[in-house]
């Protein structure tokens, strides 16, 4: 069955040929005695014609057949419990309820717990679709891309694979609140990110790296809010962690770095950073320093998942709609199911609530 769905993906016609099983097996996960039964299958079916010497090749087209979207795979890299522990991930799954068809079931695959997914567990468990939330690795997005299995892929953007992806609008945002700062009367923004890579492990004692993420909004917040910055003559510096780790550990790092310029007669007046979660740790660790925001410093974010209060004060950041994003994340994974592969990647943008809080202090009032 993979291996017909292989053939529809990749538009094979009468006369092509097919990976050699050593490539079959490599390719799809599948051990040598289930790639040959499911050749000897699709030769029994007239599907495909073997050649002794030369190979196997494509003997009759094949269209990608509808289907019903009853069984709903979820590919996770973290585990069950920060599935729904995590607010945006809990709210994307809110969307992803509301939008499924009735009757349909889900089974999550998480990799932290189970492994990496490949296309026999899909087979096993009668996937009709899967959703890929928050899988951020661009060689595993092209494999699962030849697997034959409908997929649209979940707050991440790639380029990698022909699928769908439903995503923050991340350049938006970062116009807004550089706008936003501007009018304020800032002129000098330190842009402090986390660390780009993440890898996911087993949690067993050999804690055996699965794959390393590489967050596209953690990149495309960085990348676009520097060059919003820069058109604006705003940008006075870039901090982000060069190596991967911690959360807590980066804000403690970039608080600790940064007080000292903070405090100086000419130094940033703003600490633009790329989320909530950032951004709230960012405000204890400079509460730590003896920090006051925003009458020393402003702290900002370029996206937000719920409304962030520091001490009594509002976070200023873009509340985006990850609700939205599960709904629009299912009505496209319904449609690739009874409509062909894609050809090229699809990406969908998700909008924002611009929230103006009390964490950025307007200088131009100072200046009257």
């Amino acid at each position: 069955m993979v291996v017909k769905e292989l053939i529809r993906v990749r538009g094979l016609h009468v006369g092509d040929r097919l990976p050699s099983y050593n490539e079959l097996i490599q390719e799809l996960a599948f051990s040598l005695v289930t790639v040959k039964r499911g050749i000897d299958d699709l030769v029994a079916e007239g599907v495909i014609l073997r050649q002794h010497g030369r190979g196997t090749f494509v003997a009759k087209e094949l269209a990608r057949m509808p289907r019903t979207l009853a069984h709903i795979g979820l590919i996770y890299p973290s585990s069950q419990h920060f599935l729904f522990k995590e607010s945006w991930a809990a709210k994307i799954m809110q969307g992803v309820s509301r939008a499924s068809p009735p009757g349909a079931d889900m089974h999550i695959f998480s990799m932290r717990e189970g492994g990496l997914v490949d296309a026999a567990q899909l087979g096993e468990w009668a996937v009709d679709g899967a959703l890929l939330l928050n899988v951020e690795n661009d060689d595993y997005l092209r494999a699962f891309a030849t697997w034959g299995t409908p997929g649209v892929v979940v707050d991440y953007c790639s380029q990698a694979a022909p699928l769908d992806y439903v995503a923050c609008d991340n350049r938006a945002a970062a116009q807004r609140v550089v706008e936003y700062l501007a009018a304020q009367g800032h002129s000098r923004v330190v842009y402090a990110g986390p660390p780009l890579l993440w890898p996911v492990k087993r949690p067993e004692k050999s804690r055996t790296t699965l794959l390393v993420k590489e967050s596209s909004d953690v990149r495309e917040r960085r990348d676009e809010s520097v060059h919003a910055l820069r058109e604006r003559n705003l940008l006075a510096e870039v901090w982000q962690s060069s190596h991967t780790c911690k959360l807590e550990t980066w804000t403690f790092c970039a608080a600790d770095e940064l007080q000292g310029r903070i405090r100086a007669a000419d130094g940033p007046t703003v600490v633009l950073t790329d989320n909530n979660y950032s951004a709230f740790l960012l405000l204890h660790e400079f509460a730590r320093c003896g920090l006051r925001v925003p009458e020393d410093v402003s702290v900002c974010a370029v996206a937000s998942d719920v409304d962030t209060v520091f001490k009594g004060r509002q976070l200023t950041s873009c509340l985006f709609d990850f609700v939205g994003m599960g709904r629009k994340a299912m009505d496209l994974l319904a449609v690739r199911c009874t409509e062909p592969a894609l050809e090229k990647p699809c990406v969908h943008r998700i909008g924002f609530e611009f929230v103006e809080g009390q964490t950025v202090r307007n200088r131009n009032k100072e200046k009257e």
